[in-house]
């Protein structure tokens, strides 16, 4: 048989159909993971490909081409690698990446963002920095071990706070005076797709055999929506009309021309304003299309 391949998973609803019926593959290992544990996964060697945040991406390329450069003393290839298969990305409204406000724009000073997802919150400050023209403090929640300060401001909520995932889809905050939409957010202000995960797998795996899984997989999800839509509804009480249409219609799994031109703008400012490395691109198997 086989080596056995090991294959990192988000578990939210957005990437069901990107993973559909790993589980049952021979040989395979699928772990489920929010997206902020996906890239140490990778890194580490104990999954050869994962469905990780666009901006782990390229802090990843760049962290290798230093080391392949500090060895030989030039720039070599990458040790991770984009598999041009699928995205989780958006064209418009994504549903599950909402922002909340409980003051007026112009007086927010203090963001709350989500551990889960590094590539909402990066996308986040890109819109404060550049659509809003506003500079804020951003605060991280540590899942773990709550800052006591943040513990003892629990009495008040903050300007803003960012929730994504499933808990986006069906977050209800009454108190708050406002909120938006990142997708929709990103799409009046580039008019260009936004990408916030593709698949990346290590550069010495089984590229084709990885490729082959994931693409069968994608393919069978695609197709099974309508089911994973009515699975969301019974195992996680999402509602039905919520889920197919985050699954149907928000959320878009090509990995094609719009959305590298929508990644690469994005990775621009995002490079900018130093959330990520400057001087990285995407890096695809020999012989794959660009």
């Amino acid at each position: 048989m086989a080596d056995s391949i090991a294959i990192g998973t988000v578990r939210f609803l957005n990437a069901w159909p990107l993973a559909f019926g790993l589980e049952d593959e021979p040989g395979v290992r699928l772990r489920r993971e929010v997206p902020s544990a996906l890239e140490p996964l990778l890194r580490s060697g104990q999954v050869d490909a994962a469905l990780i945040p666009a901006i782990e991406y390229f802090r990843l390329a760049a962290e290798s081409g230093e080391r392949m450069r500090s060895v030989t003393g030039a720039a070599g290839p990458a040790g991770f690698v984009a598999l041009p298969v699928a995205a989780i990305a958006s064209r418009g409204p994504i549903g599950s990446i909402r922002l909340f406000g409980y003051t007026d724009m112009q007086k927010v000073r203090r963001v709350v963002l989500d551990p889960a997802s590094r590539t909402s919150n990066a996308l986040v400050r890109v819109l404060f920095e550049r659509r809003w023209k506003r500079r804020v403090h951003f605060v991280l929640p540590d899942p773990d071990r709550p800052d006591p300060a943040d513990r003892a401001k629990a009495g008040r909520p903050p300007d803003a706070e960012l929730v994504i995932g499933d808990a986006g889809l069906v977050a209800e905050r009454p108190a708050a005076a406002w909120q938006c939409d990142l997708g929709l957010e990103w799409d009046h202000f580039v008019h260009k797709p936004f990408v916030y995960a593709f698949w990346v797998a290590r550069n010495d795996a089984d590229l084709g055999r990885i490729t082959r899984l994931l693409l069968a997989a994608r393919d069978r999800g695609l197709e099974a929506r309508e089911a994973l839509a009515a699975k969301a509804h019974q195992e996680l009480g999402i509602p039905l009309e919520v889920a197919r249409r985050h699954l149907l219609e928000q959320v878009c799994y090509a990995f094609g021309p719009r959305e590298r031109k929508g990644l690469h703008t994005f990775y621009e400012m995002a490079a900018a304003e130093g959330i990520a490395p400057e001087g990285v691109r995407l890096h695809f198997p020999p012989g794959e299309s660009r």
